[in-house]
Formats: structure tokens, sequence, C-alpha cells
């Protein structure tokens, strides 16, 4: 027997086995292994060497030699895959490493939820980067403050549903739900909304049933999430650290009428489809009922969004579709009603305008536009008149300045005349009056009296000549 068959027979001759990760973080990856089988032992087994590499037979750029079989690899990258393999030592030497086991490290966690109510938590979670088949949304309720043992540590087989954690005494992660990477609502999830969704593998080894219900959550209560993440080929997968602790909001009291998306009062004619909306948010499961003039109406279910509405369609037939609509909502420990009405819409459209003319049924709105028409015409007729009346004015001032100054103007021409040709009057002061005599009529008998003084005197003082 040679030097070689002697050492070989007393350093192990077997590897460590089933290696495995006990917590795994988005920096780090922590190991644990079985040592060599008994047989293969060859002796006391004094330590292991532990080599992390970035591939499957790659060079090693972190080792550590341990007496315990297990051990803490740090300061790695998020969401990367590193092998890890295991050689055991005797006191004589080392044996052989083991095979290389693969292991991804965590993806950073989301953060704290944005948003809350007493049902449901509203996340912003982080897309994987890498291609990937769907990831799980596995949620925690939170006891008495203990941290959740690591996202990594669980395998896919541990993971219950919503109906069987709510059932156990001890809290245990379930699936919410099962996401693809297109299937994200711009990266927001609400836990707790109530939907439902299918596994993409359409098998589950706990459950004949391949859905996963996202149930709505406790009132006042902390949850954490975390994605395990489903690689493209199905097999391998890694997960996102626990989300920082997020805590729902005590209940209300009784469902919340969401006014701003509900709908108000709404006009209609006959022949009209109307749709009345009602949205609330409460403890689920909520449930919506409609009736009017005591009678139950059908309805459809919105489930779209983190709060439930009830979308009412009406068809409005005759007199008795229009008045009041009443919604009855019921979440699991109150109910409320919220009332909305279809009011007669009084708008006759005008088949040569195109436009509606508005009449109400006492013809007062006809009356008050009728008003303000003649209002307007009246204004514009004051306004006219008073332009006229104005010119008129205007004129009469212009044609006295001008007579004025017309007569003026004569005036004064006439004692310029009368000054100039004062020379050319004769003196008749001493000249006898003169008679005209009709020659004709000389002979005749009382000819004088057709005899006229065609001078009459002017005395002096008056004439001034």
């Amino acid at each position: 027997m040679n030097l070689a068959t002697i050492l070989y027979s007393i350093v192990p001759s077997g590897p460590p086995l089933n290696i495995k990760t006990t917590s795994r973080s988005a920096s780090s990856l922590s190991f644990t292994w079985d040592p060599p089988e008994k047989d293969k032992q060859n002796g006391v087994i004094i330590s292991y060497t532990a080599c992390v590499s970035h591939s499957e037979n790659g060079h090693c750029f972190q080792t550590f030699a341990t007496n315990k079989r297990e051990w803490v690899a740090r300061h790695l990258t998020a969401s990367t895959k590193y092998y890890v393999r295991i050689l055991a030592s005797t006191k004589v030497g080392h044996g052989n490493y083991s095979e290389s086991r693969g292991f991804f490290t965590n993806e950073k966690a989301a953060e704290k939820a944005i948003a809350e109510t007493s049902s449901t938590l509203t996340f912003s979670l982080q897309i994987p980067s890498k291609t990937i088949a769907y990831f799980y949304m596995v949620a925690l309720k939170l006891k008495d403050g203990k941290e959740p043992t690591s996202s990594g540590s669980y395998e896919n087989s541990e993971f219950v549903t919503y109906a069987e954690a709510r059932k156990s005494t001890n809290s245990k992660p379930y699936i919410a739900a099962v996401v693809t990477s297109s299937g994200v609502d711009g990266k927001m999830f609400v836990l707790g909304d109530g939907r439902n969704t299918s596994d993409p593998t359409s098998r589950r080894r706990r459950s004949t049933s391949s859905n996963y219900y996202n149930g709505p959550l406790e009132p006042g209560s902390s949850y954490s999430i975390f994605q395990r993440i489903v690689l493209s080929d199905k097999v391998e997968y890694y997960s996102t650290d626990w989300s920082p602790a997020s805590k729902t909001s005590e209940y209300a009291g009784s469902p919340s009428i969401l006014i701003k998306t509900s709908s108000g009062d709404i006009k209609a004619k006959e022949g009209d489809l109307v749709n009345l909306l009602c949205s609330a948010e409460g403890e689920p499961p909520i449930i919506f009922n409609w009736e009017k003039d005591q009678k139950l109406l059908e309805s459809f279910m919105e489930k779209d969004k983190p709060h439930r509405s009830s979308l009412l369609v009406v068809t409005v037939k005759d007199q008795t579709s229009f008045g009041k609509y009443t919604c009855h909502i019921r979440d699991r420990f109150e109910s409320t009603t919220y009332t909305m009405s279809v009011l007669k819409d009084t708008r006759i459209d005008n088949p040569t305008s195109g436009t509606p003319d508005y009449k109400n049924d006492d013809g007062s709105e006809i009356y008050l536009v009728g008003i303000i028409i003649l209002a307007i015409l009246l204004i514009i007729l004051v306004f006219i008149l008073t332009y006229f009346i104005c010119q008129n004015r205007r004129l009469k001032s212009k044609a006295n300045v001008e007579n004025k100054t017309q007569s003026r103007n004569i005036s004064d021409d006439t004692y310029r005349y009368a000054d100039e040709d004062g020379d050319n009057y004769q003196d008749v002061k001493n000249e006898q009056p003169t008679s005209t005599a009709l020659e004709r009529l000389e002979d005749e008998e009382n000819a004088d009296h057709i005899y006229s003084q065609l001078n009459d005197y002017v005395q002096e003082e008056e004439t001034g000549m």
C-alpha cells in the first residue's frame, strides 16, 4: 500500500451533504450543511471550508474555514446567483469539495405601505429586472411585534392560503396573489382587495384549487409582504426581503360612501339610458343592493379598484322611471344607504337650430327669456333716440350761431351804407308838396279829391335829416 492510499484512507473520502440556505437577504446568504456520510469521514472532522464563486466551478472569491456546519457569506449583490461548495477536513488533511449549489440573494424589499384603510394596504412594488415567469405576493400578519423568518428560507410548499392563515392559531405566510410582470397596475399592489387570481402552473400542492384569494385584512393589524419571484424556466426562484411592517387603520364603524366617485342627481328624458354608480369603502365583504319604490333592482359589481362600486343601468321608459334610487351598502359589520335621483330633463330640442330650448312646466323660463329680450330692445331704442336728440340739438345750435353771425354782418353793412350815402339825400323842408294830377280827370267834377299828398310830412326831430 503506497503513501497516497494511506493518506486517502485517513482524510474524508466523501464531501459534505445537503447544502442549503437558512436565511437570505439582499446582501448575504446563510448556509448550513451536513457532514459526509459516516463511513466516509475517516476519522474526526475538525473543520470545514466554504467556497463562494460566480459560476459552478469558478474561482472562489470568498472562502471561510469553520468548525461549525454553518456560514454567512456577506457583501453580496442583490438578486444575484452565487455558487457554494464545501469540503471537510480531518487532522490529516481535507477531502474533496462537494458539488456546487446555486442560490440567489434577495431583491430589495418593497417600502412601507403608501396608503391604508381598515382592510387594505397599498404597496409600491419593486418590479424584477430579470426575465421572469411570474411572482407570488406573500403576506404575513405580524403578532406581538415579532420579526418574520427570512423570506428566502421558505419553500414554496410551506405557503398556505388566505383561508388557512385565518384559521391557524399561529401566524403563517399565505399567498395573496400571483402576478405576471405585465399584471402590475402602475407598480402598485393592494393587499386585501378581495380579488382572486389563478396560478399560471394550474397546480397546487396544498389545495385542489388553483385560485388565490387576496382577502381583506384585519382592522388595526400589522402586515408585511414579500415577492417570491419565479424565473422564466419556472424552476429557479428568489425573493425580495420582507417589507417593513405596515398597519391597517381602525374600523370607522360603518361603510364610507365615496361621494366624488358615486353619481349625483342626473337629468334624463324618456328613452335615455342612465348609469348610476354607488361607491363605498368598508370592511369586506361589501354588498350592494338597489331599490326604487320598494322594488329591488339588478346591478353590476365593479372590482377593479381598492374600493367597491355597484353600477345600476336605468332605462327611462316613462314617468315611473323618474324619481329616487336608493343604494344599500353593507360591509362585514354595518350598513348604510345612499340616495340619488333621476330628474326629468325639461329641455326641448329645437329642430331648426339644433339647440335645446328650456321650458319649465309653468312656462316661467320662456317668460323670463321674453322679458330679457324686451329689456334689451328697449335699451337699444333708448340709445337710438338719445343719439338722434343729441344730433338734432347740435344741428340747431350750429344753425343759430350762423344766423346770429349773418344778422350781425347785415346790421353792420346797413349802418355803413347809410353813412356813406347821407350826402345824396335832398332837403325837402322848404319844398312844396308834390301833387299828382290825373290829367284825364282834370275836368271831372270833384276831381280835387283824388290828389294825394305824396310826400308826408315828417317831423325834423324824428328823421334827424
